[in-house]
């Protein structure tokens, strides 16, 4: 049987895997066949197909979505709610001396921004978490 220059070079690189002359040479054959679309005994009957097909059905819409999206509701940091209260405290104190101006809590638990000779500034707050153990 006459074999392209790439299926003899195939056959080779089988038998230096280890490979019989007639294993290579039978897998080549086989890979030819696959390649061209002809029938080989691997192949899925039709009704084999049409259960592989039904399982590669894939609809990207969503249906009858029932669920609602809600954004989790955070339970209060009262600790920082009290930290960011006294700074509020301590800067309005300042404001009478006219250092310190629009003190604004821009988040309870995370910002204070204020106003100082004429510089706009923001103190944010962080609690670290606890170290592993």
């Amino acid at each position: 049987m006459a074999f392209t220059k790439a299926q003899e070079k195939e056959i080779k690189r089988l038998q230096g895997l280890g490979f019989s002359e007639t294993e290579a040479t039978e897998m080549v054959l086989y890979d030819d066949d696959v390649e061209h679309g002809k029938v080989t005994e691997y192949d899925l009957t039709a009704e084999q197909e049409k259960i592989a097909k039904q399982y590669t059905k894939v609809d990207s819409k969503r249906k009858n979505s029932n669920y609602v999206f809600t954004k989790r509701e955070r339970k209060p940091n009262e600790t920082k709610r009290t930290i960011m209260k006294w700074l509020k405290v301590l800067f309005d104190g300042f404001e009478l001396n006219g250092e310190v101006s629009n003190v604004n809590l821009s988040n309870i638990e995370r910002q204070i921004d204020f106003e100082c000779d004429g510089k706009q500034f923001s103190i944010t707050l962080t609690e670290h978490r606890p170290k592993k153990q």
